[in-house]
């Protein structure tokens, strides 16, 4: 199972999302481990992701099961789903989204491509910051 949010004052949205799919793994049956991440969905470069992808390749991995598609990823599903076929995981997602407009879609993409980037600049700038004061 694989929750994420976006930022640190999300954290108790985290943990309800935690709840909810325990609760349905619990329903099922299912014997889980727990993949969580603080982090944005656009970077797939994060640490709990990293490890469900190395996971996946394991034969006692039967499926991938998250709430929304967006909490594992925010382009590239298709993609995700692809690679789990190629070992024989099935990818669950308990809840699917309302369909959008394509114009609210593409502004919510775009609104979250840039703040991506600009919490990438802003955290770099930090860096920078600091290694300039030495």
């Amino acid at each position: 199972m694989y929750a994420r949010c976006s930022t640190r004052k999300q954290s108790a949205n985290l943990e309800r999302q935690v709840g909810r799919l325990l609760e349905h793994a619990v329903q099922e049956k299912w014997h889980v481990e727990l993949f969580k991440d603080i982090g944005s969905g656009l970077n797939d470069n994060r640490k709990g992701f990293r490890r469900l992808l190395r996971r996946v390749s394991d034969s006692d991995v039967a499926r991938v099961v998250v709430e929304y598609k967006d909490r594992l990823c925010r382009y590239g599903f298709a993609a995700f789903q692809e690679y789990c076929r190629g070992f024989g995981v099935e990818v669950v997602v308990l809840r699917e989204q309302e369909p959008k407009e394509f114009e609210q879609e593409f502004a919510e993409d775009m609104i979250a491509l840039v703040a991506s980037f600009s919490a990438r600049l802003y955290g770099r700038r930090g860096g920078q910051k600091g290694k300039n004061k030495q």
